[in-house]
């Protein structure tokens, strides 16, 4: 294999490989990736249980053929190089790639190609549907962050995928795509009404294991518009800017989301959400590292109440509500997850809708009426 490439061009393909492989051992297979030189230009797949990356960039290639490296290294000689360098990869005696830019050359070790696992992703195209790209990047942030991480709780481990279509009189390439995640204590819905197309009618729930979701959001970086998602077997292939990722689906119940999400609140305040947000965060600085203090919030006329404890010492805050004439109402909640839906919101005003210190709280935002959150409360 012989290959000249530009260095921005080529650590497009190397970046979107990095958090499949950065978990692995140096001397893991699945720690290295495979690089295919064809007359088509430069494939890169990179590999692990859950997720299969492949990515495809345009480059000169000399002599056809095949390699397989670290990764990570890799990753690190390119991206280091002068910008706007030619790189030059070629491979020589006993699996070792040579790195060439200008007068400055590296050797890696590396392994047979036929050492790494086949690739993946299946050619044939599945049942599925091409979308905005956009849509499916907003939804994800705001449902991601609150999968859970007990592996223990696989039903959980990952992101909930629904795709149905609209219904009601609506255009036959008119869907509705809802993504929901929970960890046992918050939960996240966020739902789009788009119009699509190459869809195929009918409706589809997966549960995506969330290593494969966070590998999403390195191709929506991308400049295409466009997403393509299709359903292949077991498993959801994920395809713009040339990149396609693979994500094992989670072959288990995700619970009944819809009886978590109260309809509303005894009580509902809108706030800032700066305001709100830096003083969440003033007084959660008494917050233990075991995140087991609870964040006191307190309704009463006119005014929220932010109160937290512990060793070191007290923090009380006031929000002014010269709206709220309701019930006096006094919960505990873990001030990180408030602080989350609010980072991943990003919308100007939120609104809190409590009941009492059992119940879960609501939050949402007009600017964004798809999407809601739930957290439960803590014992105070």
């Amino acid at each position: 294999m012989k290959v000249r490439i530009d260095k921005a061009a080529l650590t497009v393909p190397l970046y979107r490989a990095q958090g499949v492989i950065s978990r692995k051992p140096m001397n893991n297979v699945l720690a290295h990736v495979h690089i295919a030189a064809s007359e088509d230009g430069l494939v890169f797949t990179a590999a692990e249980y859950d997720v299969t990356v492949v990515a495809e960039v345009a480059a000169d290639v000399i002599e056809p053929g095949a390699a397989v490296v670290n990764g990570r290294s890799l990753f690190d000689i390119v991206r280091a190089l002068p910008d706007g360098a030619t790189v030059q990869l070629s491979t020589e005696a006993n699996n070792r790639l040579r790195i060439e830019a200008g007068r400055a050359y590296y050797y890696l070790n590396g392994m047979a190609p036929e050492e790494f696992p086949p690739n993946a992703i299946e050619d044939t195209q599945g049942r599925g549907l091409l979308c905005d790209k956009s849509h499916l990047e907003t939804m994800l942030k705001r449902t991601l962050f609150s999968v859970s991480q007990e592996e223990n709780r696989p039903a959980l481990n990952g992101v909930l995928l629904e795709i149905e279509p609209e219904g009601n009189g609506a255009p036959a390439n008119q869907v509705r795509i809802r993504m929901v995640s929970t960890d046992g204590t918050r939960l996240s819905k966020a739902e789009r009404s788009m119009t699509v197309s190459d869809y195929d009618g009918q409706k589809h729930a997966w549960i995506l294991h969330h290593r494969g979701a966070s590998e999403l959001q390195r191709i929506f970086e991308g400049a295409d518009p466009s997403a393509r998602i299709e359903f292949v077997g077991r498993n959801v292939v994920i395809s713009s800017d040339k990149a396609r990722v693979q994500v094992r689906q989670i072959e288990e119940r995700f619970p009944d989301y819809t009886r978590v999400i109260p309809e509303r609140g005894d009580a509902s305040v809108t706030l800032t959400t700066s305001e709100f947000m830096s003083a969440v965060r003033r007084v959660s600085s008494l917050a233990s590292s075991r995140g087991d203090s609870p964040l006191r919030v307190e309704l009463e006329a006119g005014r929220m109440v932010l109160e937290m404890s512990h060793n070191d010492g007290e923090a009380h805050e006031e929000i002014d509500l010269p709206d709220y004439q309701g019930a006096k109402i006094k919960v505990g909640f873990n001030p990180r997850f408030l602080l989350d839906v609010c980072n991943v919101l990003g919308t100007e005003h939120i609104t809190l809708e409590l009941s009492d210190q059992f119940s879960p709280c609501l939050l949402h935002a007009d600017e964004e009426p798809g999407c809601v959150f739930v957290i439960m409360p803590m014992r105070m």
